[in-house]
């Protein structure tokens, strides 16, 4: 699974941590490997920032993370970090052919569908000519319903389109395309350390291991899954310095494995994050979740599904919100979720089927999220539906 090169970067790496991170100063005097170093997460950044966080001399870059797994989070970077991690995502888009002076339409997070603001856009296609447009998947098949509904031509000098942090739903990936005349490419990253992985031309979902050493844990047990098997993404960003990424616990579910004929490392995600179910005498992580890959791809092939939602609303109370075709059958979606439910957590669960005609993005991130919970722990103490 490794690659015999990069094993040798992370090694090295961590001698470095030893003597020069103060919250890894206790491995300074120790035989140990690079796996033997704890899991990191936000929490742990936040609580020892002053024994992780070395500002460099010079100029450096802030930003915020949305809030959407908890507080907000603010990342840093320095001048050259910025420069190594915008030169990797522009390295992955010159594989779609960008010229070195190339225009960019980005869509906001917060896009609506609203004619004015279908109208805007529009417009600054044909004013700006871009070669590629970024935006979260939701707001691409937005503007994609509008410009097929409108009969609207895509820019000529358009090479592709560009996923940016939301799961995309592969039924609905053809009609995007469609409306745009290229190719759509999926991004996976984070703020804290940008570019994870980047689709290339031919499919293949590709983790950059030029800034970052990707592991696959068992969420429950924290040792490493076989290749090709579902657990916790976790990450190693090899460029980030000014506050390291080690082993960082991302919440993202997927699997990686080689490519036998060239050696790439791929990866494939699951649509939903390591949110925490809530049950009267413990909480469960929703990762549980990656067992059910088949109930998720009968949701993804559907044509006629444009979203869907699970909520918990109470202890063992579920609703499947879709939004999908009045005319598509969702019965035995319904009773599949019912069955997978009580089997996993091994306790009777009431699973409820609301039809929507759309689920509204999180204010701030403009994501979608594919499972939440409604249930707060104080409230959950006493059984409360919120």
């Amino acid at each position: 699974m490794s690659n015999p090169s990069i094993i040798t970067i992370v090694e090295q790496m961590k001698h470095e941590l030893a003597h020069q991170v103060p919250y890894y100063f206790p491995w300074g005097n120790k035989e140990f490997t690079f796996r033997d170093l704890p899991f990191s997460n936000k929490h742990l950044i936040n609580e020892h920032r002053d024994q992780l966080e070395r500002l460099p001399q010079g100029k450096t870059y802030e930003s915020y993370t949305s809030g959407t797994t908890g507080i907000p989070y603010r990342c840093i970077r320095s001048a050259e970090e910025q420069c190594k991690l915008s030169a990797a995502i522009f390295r992955n888009r010159r594989r779609w052919g960008i010229p070195l002076r190339h225009r960019m339409l980005l869509l906001s997070n917060r896009m609506s569908d609203e004619p004015k603001m279908m109208e805007h856009y529009v417009q600054q296609m044909s004013i700006q000519q871009p070669h590629f447009i970024q935006g979260r998947f939701s707001s691409l098949y937005q503007l994609a319903q509008y410009m097929t509904d409108k009969q609207i031509e895509p820019p000529p000098s358009l090479l592709f389109i560009q996923n940016w942090g939301e799961s995309i739903i592969p039924s609905q990936r053809a009609f995007v395309e469609a409306a745009f005349g290229v190719r759509l490419a999926d991004y996976y990253g984070l703020e804290e350390m940008w570019l994870i992985a980047f689709e290339a031309p031919d499919g293949r979902f590709l983790v950059d291991e030029q800034v970052v050493f990707v592991e696959v844990i068992d969420p429950d047990t924290l040792e490493p899954v076989s290749d090709g098997e579902y657990g916790e993404i976790v990450v190693t960003s090899l460029v980030m310095r000014t506050v390291p990424y080690v082993r960082y616990r991302t919440g993202d579910i997927g699997k990686i494995w080689r490519d036998d004929q060239t050696g790439s490392l791929c990866i494939q995600l699951m649509p939903m994050r390591m949110s925490q179910i809530v049950l009267p005498d413990k909480r469960v992580n929703a990762a549980f979740f990656r067992y059910f890959d088949k109930f998720f791809y009968d949701l993804f092939k559907q044509q006629s599904i444009r979203q869907f939602q699970i909520v918990q609303t109470a202890y063992t109370s579920f609703t499947l919100r879709v939004a999908a075709d009045e005319l598509v059958q969702l019965d035995h979606l319904e009773k599949s979720l019912h069955t997978l439910l009580s089997n996993y957590l091994h306790v009777e669960v009431n699973v409820s089927l609301e039809r929507v005609s759309r689920i509204l993005s999180h204010s701030e991130s403009g994501k979608v999220p594919f499972f939440v919970t409604q249930v707060q722990t104080e409230q959950a103490e006493r059984g409360v539906m919120i």
